[in-house]
């Protein structure tokens, strides 16, 4: 991650893109509040009652809109347009309906229109479903099919959104770094920061309340070293292998979001053939 500084020049260039933790707090803070039909749906379903979150969603025109669109994506493999709210909640049901909620919470904080890398709504809304429906199957086939842990995986598109924001104030020298220096996203970031992607992913984590065992499994995900990750080894160790399957994807590719982080997931032959068990039921 380190940078070799060749010039007075060089310093110049980095001392423009440093940012003060106050200055990142402050870029994190500006996620707004979950809206209100978000926490009402995500109250009904922790009470287990699908019908009275479903007749709250289908009351706000855009959540049922976002709704219809993520879910009738191919992703999910309904053969039929899906349209009324009843219906998509009883076919989700409560662990994917919350990770599709906090979906709509994350297009809330979308930019209207990406600068730093190329990317839009529609792709955004494509990676996250692929992300939100893979994640939940290996949760799933894991036997650790917790709430919490479905919606965490949110955290890393939410963290693509911050990481336009970082980078949009000063584009230009982040431009002329990458053009002139060679440098990754990746590491630009981490100069930025002083702070990895999965840190930054962390700390909104920690703001959106998540457990502490929630937010430690974000952070460990990039950790180079090795050794035991405690009892989520096996979780990260999938985690990683999925967020390498899918950075892989062209569309994220061309966009640069595949330059800000680099994993090297564990290959252990057991959960290599399981994991792609699991890709392929799903795409088959």
């Amino acid at each position: 991650m380190k940078v070799k500084i060749q010039s007075y020049r060089d310093l110049i260039f980095l001392g423009e893109i440093m940012l003060s933790e106050t200055t990142i707090d402050n870029y994190i803070e500006t996620i707004p509040p979950v809206p209100k039909v978000v926490k009402l749906c995500i109250d009904s379903l922790n009470n287990g009652d699908l019908v009275h979150a479903a007749d709250i969603a289908s009351e706000d025109r855009a959540f049922m809109h976002y709704l219809q669109n993520i879910v009738n994506k191919p992703i999910f493999g309904f053969r039929d347009e899906v349209k009324e709210a009843r219906q998509i909640f009883g076919i989700l049901g409560l662990s994917k309906a919350k990770q599709l909620i906090y979906g709509y919470y994350l297009l809330l904080i979308l930019p209207k229109k990406w600068e730093v890398f190329d990317f839009n709504t529609s792709l955004f809304q494509d990676f996250q479903a692929r992300l939100i429906h893979h994640w939940g199957k290996i949760v799933k086939f894991l036997g650790k099919d917790d709430n919490s842990l479905n919606q965490a995986i949110s955290i890393i598109p939410a963290t693509f959104v911050i990481s336009e924001m970082l980078f949009r104030d000063i584009n230009s020298t982040v431009k002329l770094l990458r053009d002139k220096k060679q440098m990754s996203y990746e590491t630009i970031f981490y100069k930025m920061t002083d702070r990895t992607f999965f840190e930054i992913s962390a700390m909104i984590a920690k703001k959106w309340d998540f457990s502490d065992d929630i937010v430690e499994m974000i952070n460990k995900i990039g950790d180079l070293k090795e050794g035991d990750f405690g009892e989520n080894a096996l979780l990260i160790s999938y985690l990683r292998l999925l967020l390498v399957y899918e950075m892989s994807r062209p569309a994220i590719i061309k966009a640069g979001l595949s330059d800000l982080f680099h994993l090297e997931p564990v290959f252990d032959d057991d959960i290599l053939n399981n994991f792609y068990k699991i890709i392929q039921e799903e795409e088959d």
